[in-house]
């Protein structure tokens, strides 16, 4: 093992999670998914790799006529070849990433190498020509659990869990916005918000930032504020728009078609959370949230591993209960408004980064790991 990743094991076992000490990240009363000792599926020799079917909790098994998927959805590929790309040169989880210019920046996420949970200022990027790594600027401050969205030149970093003065842990919540300027490997302060937030979703549509529900100040509740900041106006200040009908955290979040899709996320945090399915869009033209359906089962935990894919929303791994990890992949048909489960993925995973490249998509970190996957379809 190399030396960084059995730190990161180490660390993890002696505590982990959101919640800090206390909460064990690795319990000998392991979910759905998970060994006594904390393995993932294929890491602890069970089913789970890239033949293996979808999983039996919520999902149809067999399908219904015209729909051989085994899901609810219409066309598109169901079936994808996962092979694995270089491993991140850190192990984390809960970090930030978006795709510009075909590379993929990932930011912060838990310090592998120290006792749960401290946010770490490393990030990195994946150059897909060359299959490496290279490091970035450091953060001004140690981040997780931040939205995240990019305008395709630069990548906004919104709200998280930072860093505590003495960097050995983290302060649950704030109100710093960062811009990540890519040309320039620099990070610039922006408006910040109206109040503390951690958890929630960010999307950028027609040169807007919005940012969406979390939690608020230290952990005490779930939110559905929805925040915007024009940033082709140059707004000094973030405005009020109409708010998240089903407050929750740990979600994800899209756009296509000139909408935002929240999906998924969970009500409470560690212990007493509870994962939702649900699926809610937002028109900006009206400034009104529609409901569509659900998921095929409730997971949070989802907030980097949800993005557009061949005009449908991808999501990647998650969580259905405290510390129960999946290999759940699922795609969302906004023109028939029904999933589809796809081939999962050859681990089980929560809060990894994961884009588009490549002829397909890859998803890196997660849950302390290095590994960064590559799914392609196969039609």
């Amino acid at each position: 093992m190399h030396r960084r990743w059995i730190i990161a094991v180490v660390a993890a076992l002696l505590s982990c999670g959101s919640s800090g000490p206390g909460k064990a990240g690795r319990r000998s009363d392991a979910g759905p998914g998970e060994s006594a000792d904390g393995g993932t599926g294929v890491d602890a020799g069970s089913e789970g790799g890239p033949d293996a079917g979808p999983p039996d909790a919520g999902v149809p098994d067999g399908g219904t006529p015209g729909n051989p998927d085994g899901g609810v959805g219409g066309p598109g590929f169901s079936t994808i070849r996962w092979s694995e790309l270089e491993p991140r040169p850190e192990g984390t989880s809960e970090a930030q990433g978006a795709l510009v210019g075909g590379k993929l920046y990932t930011f912060g996420g838990f310090d592998p190498f120290k006792p749960c949970c401290t946010p770490t200022r490393h990030a990195f990027v994946y150059e897909p020509g060359s299959n490496s790594w290279s490091p970035l600027a450091d953060l001004p401050e140690g981040v997780s659990h931040a939205g995240t969205a990019t305008d395709g030149t630069d990548i906004y970093l919104v709200g998280g869990f930072v860093e505590d003065p003495s960097r050995t842990y983290q302060i649950f919540g704030t109100v710093h916005v960062w811009a990540y300027r890519v040309a320039s490997d620099r990070y610039e302060a922006m408006p910040a918000l109206p109040d503390v937030r951690a958890a929630g979703t960010l999307a950028y549509l027609d040169g807007k930032l919005h940012f969406i529900g979390g939690l608020s100040a230290g952990q005490a509740q779930d939110t559905d504020q929805h925040w915007v900041l024009d940033l082709a106006a140059g707004a000094t200040a973030w405005t009020t728009a109409a708010p998240l009908p089903t407050p929750r955290n740990h979600l994800g979040s899209a756009v296509l078609g000139r909408k935002i899709y929240v999906i998924g996320g969970q009500h409470d945090h560690d212990e007493t959370l509870v994962t939702v399915p649900d699926v809610e869009v937002y028109d900006p033209a009206t400034d009104s949230w529609e409901r569509r359906a659900s998921m095929p089962r409730a997971r949070s935990h989802i907030a980097e591993s949800t993005f557009v894919f061949q005009d449908r929303i991808l999501v990647l791994g998650g969580e259905i209960a405290n510390a129960a990890l999946v290999d759940d992949a699922t795609a969302y048909e906004p023109a028939t408004d029904s999933w589809v489960v796809l081939t999962p993925m050859p681990v089980r995973r929560l809060s990894g980064v994961a884009a588009p490249m490549l002829g397909g998509f890859v998803y890196t970190t997660g849950d302390w790991h290095p590994e960064t996957y590559l799914g392609v379809p196969a039609h």
